[in-house]
């Protein structure tokens, strides 16, 4: 009797939108269920497999074919790369597009960051917490391993949308969904560093106790000092990658 294939990609029954697609899909290009040169579902297919609504879908495109991951051939699809060819200038490309953009949206996401920890804190909810710091001993436990920046960045995209669903508030949740997934791209550069992986972790750590001990301007303020230390990194990385790239040209 013939087996049944696993399908590569699932329904997303949560409201994670362009980044959950561009996770399933990446993962799914990482694991080999498309190999480099397949042609991606389409976008219609996308939409009816994963759930989700037509923009979701072009956004996770853009943000794969930013990453080096798909090319898409307008009229043709979207099709696997040659990974062999690496992130870099696909990357420094998108950046150097968007740097405006990155500037203003890490200012945005700061402020929703910060009242998404405060609001944990308003409307503690002893379960809610408890997925904070699973979402928080996840990125300790990659970080302490050394795990590969993609797997980072979707962790840390995870701790932070946790602690947006704590606070109850199904809109300050989607636009940090939404900003989260639109920030993927520069946030490859936080991690860049040597030791910011662990420094992340610790400071994940700060904003945990603090919604922990119900203390909100503890959490707000301590948010406020991680965003702040990620965006002076992602600012450096803005200024140099492209930079380096052009000159290199």
């Amino acid at each position: 009797m013939a087996r049944t294939r696993a399908r590569p990609l699932r329904t997303i029954r949560r409201t994670q939108r362009s980044d959950e697609v561009r996770r399933q899909i990446e993962e799914a290009i990482r694991r080999g269920d498309f190999t480099p040169g397949q042609r991606l579902p389409s976008e219609r297919e996308l939409v009816e497999m994963l759930g989700v609504s037509r923009v979701s879908v072009r956004e996770a495109m853009r943000s794969l074919e930013a990453l080096g991951l798909v090319r898409v051939d307008h009229g043709r699809g979207a099709f696997v790369s040659d990974r062999r060819s690496g992130l870099g200038e696909p990357m420094a490309r998108w950046l150097d597009l968007h740097r405006d953009e990155v500037f203003e949206l890490l200012g945005v996401r700061g402020a929703l960051d910060e009242y998404a920890a405060e609001q944990a804190v308003v409307q503690f909810d002893a379960g809610k917490v408890a997925a904070i710091e699973e979402a928080n001993v996840a990125f300790v436990e990659a970080a302490e391993a050394g795990s590969a920046t993609d797997v980072l960045v979707s962790l840390d995209i995870d701790f932070h949308l946790t602690i947006a669903e704590a606070g109850g508030n199904r809109l300050l949740h989607d636009l940090l969904s939404d900003l989260h997934s639109y920030l993927a791209e520069s946030r490859y550069l936080a991690f860049v560093p040597p030791g910011r992986p662990a420094q992340s972790a610790a400071e994940h750590g700060a904003i945990v106790d603090a919604i922990r001990a119900r203390d909100a301007r503890q959490a707000r303020d301590a948010t406020r000092r991680h965003i702040a230390g990620v965006a002076e990194i992602v600012a450096a990385g803005l200024e140099q990658e492209p930079k380096s790239k052009r000159t290199a040209g």
